[in-house]
């Protein structure tokens, strides 16, 4: 409980806010020296399982047959005098001589030292390069080669692709996108709030709060980065929800002080009553949002781990700015907070006449008429999701003029030497004969989707033995006791038929015993999808156990935990709903600049975890002041006017400031990103103005004294250790009055039980 300060410490008083706000600025400069350099130490993969078959048959490949996979592919063109010409053939032994002298670099296979025809089509050669070390040691040095090599000028051209390239361009498009996004999302943010604010003065504190937990969240996310890996795509969630939240948190208190002002309370006793009510929903609001996030520590991709890191920072730097260096900025401005913007005029308009105390009177009047159109409407928003398919990002997700997607779809559509939609099978203890190898490449080979098998013992098609091995296939196929079998296919492997594919090839069995490891797309989707149903179970529990437990310990109640989770996972479901009909089925793709492909397999999960907590965040705003009053009351429909005509432009305006910033997202040049700002962005306008504007008071109106009812033990349970929002002295003047209800529509009851 938050107590009033004590007579007679004036000077330690005017004191305290300046050495909290001085530790405010020493903790930025602190943290930005220690966020310097985080987009280099960050990474753009984290997609995978680590313990999945797919990944093991990666490393088993690279310990065996680690010129099987090439992950640099440079593109060698001369559209003048072709791919035979001196000055061609000049150019790739450059690029043959800076590979050999760039450590952890070869060349594994080169059009101009074979003649394959398999690395040469058209006026364009191949050659293709093995950098060793882990994703983000193998982008630095693809970047590092591409800096050396790249002449656009020149008579012959050189284009780089593959995995480690397409890498390293995304890394660069997410830190243009990062610049571009902010500086759509900051300049419509403060004007936003001056007008929300009335003003130069209370617009800056969220901003001053903003920059405070995007550094600290940076910092936090740089440091981790020196242990474990994280992703790069976490720093667009610090970015946005840190200005969000910071914006959100700053409203509600600032608009509490400003009530508490208006109402008559002096200073310092209009702080210790905000810190008393909207302080403790913003601590609130903070568990509840950093809870739904830590969930994404269950999964073990550490792509959603990542988010689950960069978030909790976010909301942990915003709670405690909010809870101490905002109050000790607002009590050293005290009514300069006003300066450089317009005082209102009159009295404050009573709660209950505002847009939404009248909406909340309607909702009462007229509950199933409000809501039956919302809930229509998420019903057809959800019916795409019904279609969904799933997939692993590729170069699709990058714009198509990239050089690195240019490259790896020429690759994949004109020459034969592409095999990235293979299934690479692997034995590092083979136990069987030459004769069960080539039976077992046969039977393989008679898969449907299946277009031959690659091995030692020759190649198959049809379970027919087409061409004898040789010398050189032996060499690659075959070493030290290891085996390994290419199943090459037409099949789109990140495909609902290419995960078919890789669950028949893997139920096929190895011969003698062996164990056969199943890499390549098509099981990498696999077991990247089993993975996260398998601990998606897990997530959604701790999400709504640490839902309801918050939200039972805020309001003592057992409904309204479950109405919030019910109401939030119907709208979340339209919001999928929504990314499928974009992204997956490309309407509006020509509009936001973006290839249609199926959903990535970690991004419903991630949506739904970030909108879900903020959802959440708006609940515990609105729940919060309904509490307050009805604790006062008793009175229902008073109680849930007053809450939402208070709380209803608050939680407007904040929604509409941090859909800003998850919306500016969409102008990123990565699918993800824009599927990622898109759907969150439209979960917290949904949100906020359909679920807590339009369904609560409907609902509220619909279970009447319910709404507060709990257990006996549950109730005594809440009255030990519930939160207790209304614990502020008592009432302020003019706030809580009971307003007049129609005859038969307000019980009068406290609501303990029906």
């Amino acid at each position: 409980m938050v107590t009033s300060v004590p007579s007679g410490s004036g000077r330690k008083n005017r004191r305290g806010p300046w050495f909290t706000l001085l530790a405010g600025l020493l903790f930025l400069l602190v943290a930005g020296a220690a966020s310097a350099g985080v987009l280099s130490h960050l990474k753009s993969g984290g997609f995978d399982d680590p313990g999945s078959d797919s990944v093991a048959a990666a490393k088993a490949l690279e310990r065996s047959f680690p010129d099987s996979q090439p992950n640099l592919v440079v593109l060698v063109k001369d559209a003048k005098d072709g791919v035979g010409s001196a000055a061609a053939r000049a150019r790739a032994d450059v690029v043959e001589k800076t590979v050999a002298d760039t450590s952890g670099a070869r060349v594994v296979a080169s059009y101009f030292e074979t003649g394959a025809r398999s690395l040469r089509s058209g006026d364009s050669g191949l050659v293709l390069v093995r950098i060793d070390g882990d994703e983000n040691d193998s982008m630095h040095t693809a970047e590092d080669l591409h800096k050396q090599l790249s002449d656009p000028d020149g008579a012959v051209s050189l284009s780089f692709g593959g995995i480690t390239a397409i890498n390293d361009d995304m890394n660069k498009q997410v830190e243009k996108d990062i610049i571009a996004a902010e500086t759509i999302a900051v300049p419509i943010t403060l004007l936003l709030l001056v007008l929300v604010f009335r003003g130069l003065i209370a617009a800056l504190l969220p901003m001053f709060l903003a920059v405070l937990t995007i550094v600290g969240a940076l910092a936090a996310v740089n440091v981790a980065a020196q242990f474990t890996d994280v992703s790069v795509f976490a720093v667009n969630l610090i970015t946005a929800l840190g200005l969000g939240l910071s914006v959100d948190y700053s409203l509600l208190i600032v608009t509490r002080y400003r009530e508490e002002r208006e109402a008559g309370r002096d200073n310092a006793e209009a702080l210790r009553v905000t810190r008393a009510t909207a302080g403790r929903t913003v601590a609130v609001s903070g568990a509840v949002v950093g809870a739904a996030l830590a969930t994404l520590f269950v999964f073990d991709q550490y792509f959603l781990r990542s988010f689950a890191l960069a978030g909790i920072a976010v909301v942990l730097w915003a709670v405690l700015g909010s809870l101490y260096l905002l109050p000790a900025c607002l009590r050293l401005l005290g009514d300069r907070i006003d300066s450089f913007g317009r005082r209102r005029r009159g009295p404050r308009t009573p709660a209950v006449e505002t847009f939404w105390g009248r909406i909340a009177g309607l909702a009462f009047r007229r509950p199933i008429l409000l809501a039956t159109p919302v809930i229509a409407l998420l019903l057809l928003m959800a019916v795409p999701f019904a279609g969904a398919q799933f997939g692993v990002p590729d170069e699709r997700v990058l714009p198509k003029h990239t050089e690195s997607r240019l490259v790896t779809e020429a690759v994949r559509e004109h020459f034969d030497a592409g095999d990235d939609r293979a299934l690479n099978l692997v034995s590092e203890d083979w136990k069987a004969t030459d004769t069960q190898l080539g039976q077992y490449a046969a039977d393989l080979s008679e898969v449907t989707g299946v277009t031959r098998v690659v091995s030692s013992a020759g190649v198959f098609q049809d379970g027919t033995r087409t061409d004898a091995p040789d010398a050189a296939a032996a060499t690659a196929y075959r070493t030290d006791g290891a085996v390994r079998l290419q199943v090459q296919t037409d099949v789109v492997p990140y495909s609902q038929k290419g995960g078919d594919l890789a669950r028949e090839i893997r139920a096929v069995a190895p011969p003698g015993g062996s164990e056969v490891l199943v890499g390549g797309q098509a099981a990498q989707l696999v077991d990247i999808t089993h993975s996260i149903a398998d601990r998606l179970p897990l997530a959604i529990a701790l999400i709504s156990v640490m839902s309801l437990l918050f939200l039972f310990l805020l309001t003592g109640s057992v409904l309204m935990p479950v109405k919030a989770l019910v109401f939030n996972a119907f709208s979340l479901v339209g919001i999928l709903g929504v990314a499928v009909w974009v992204f997956q089925d490309g309407h509006l793709s020509g509009a936001l600049g973006f290839t249609p492909s199926p959903l990535a397999v970690s991004m419903p999960v991630l949506v739904f975890c970030i909108a879900f907590g903020l959802s959440m965040d708006y609940e515990v705003f609105l729940v919060a002041r309904i509490k307050e009053r009805h604790d006062r009351t008793g009175l229902l429909e008073g109680s849930v006017r007053e809450g939402l005509g208070a709380s209803g432009p608050v939680i407007t305006a904040a929604a509409a400031i941090l859909a800003v910033s998850f919306f500016a997202m969409v102008s990123s040049g990565v699918s993800l990103i824009k599927m990622y700002g898109l759907a969150t962005g439209l979960a917290i306008v949904i949100d906020a103005v359909l679920v807590r504007g339009v369904l609560v008071p409907a609902f509220m109106r619909a279970v009447g004294p319910y709404n507060w009812w709990a257990p006996a033990p549950l109730k005594a349970l809440h009255r030990r250790f519930g939160i207790k929002e209304s614990d502020d002295g008592g009432p302020v003047p003019g706030h809580g009055t009971p307003v007049g209800h129609p005859a038969g529509t307000e019980p009068q009851t406290t609501g303990s039980r029906p």
